[in-house]
């Protein structure tokens, strides 16, 4: 079987979304989901500052993607982009790569970031050929965390994330996902 080689783009559609590559025309967009306050309350990561510091973003995960090593997608409701998702430290040699989103808060609670992570785990599964994808998110992030124990993830409680200490991980390996979604 070929899996996924990384030189196309893996643009996905669901019923309602588009998970789509971030260009330059989307500056506006991923400034907005990288800098705001509200959305990134429970990243302890630093937040992109300006425009010029955004573009460098998109720069730099394009690099990555060139690299095998990240694939950072735009999410995009009625044409309008709501959020991103990330597959990132990727390693192909060891099929692991880690899972991170982000959402706009008018777009809560509509089911659409479950409808993202259904795809992107389905993708990164069974396209990529991943036996492991691991979420790292803050303690207190509880939609988060209910998220990702709904697609079976395990928490970890013996592992900590050495960078940012109210970190939890979570853990799904293929064998338990690709049982849930055939059941």
């Amino acid at each position: 079987m070929i899996f996924f080689n990384f030189k196309n783009f893996p643009n996905i559609k669901t019923e309602r979304l588009a998970i789509r590559q971030a260009n330059f025309d989307d500056i506006e967009d991923v400034f907005e989901l990288r800098s705001s306050e509200e959305i990134n309350k429970f990243v302890e990561t630093k937040r992109i500052q300006n425009f010029d510091e955004t573009k460098d973003f998109i720069i730099l995960c394009n690099e990555l993607y060139k690299k095998k090593n990240r694939i950072f997608w735009l999410i995009e409701f009625e044409n309008i982009v709501i959020g991103s998702v990330i597959l990132h430290r990727i390693s192909l040699e060891n099929k692991y790569a880690e899972i991170g989103c982000k959402l706009k808060p008018e777009f809560y609670r509509k089911g659409m970031m479950s409808e993202v992570v259904d795809e992107v785990l389905k993708f990164g599964f069974k396209e990529m050929d991943l036996n492991t994808i691991e979420a790292y998110t803050h303690k207190n992030n509880i939609p988060s965390i209910s998220l990702l124990e709904k697609y079976n993830f395990i928490f970890q409680p013996e592992r900590r994330d050495e960078n940012f200490k109210n970190n939890r991980i979570f853990k799904l390996e293929k064998k338990y996902f690709l049982t849930s979604i055939n059941n």
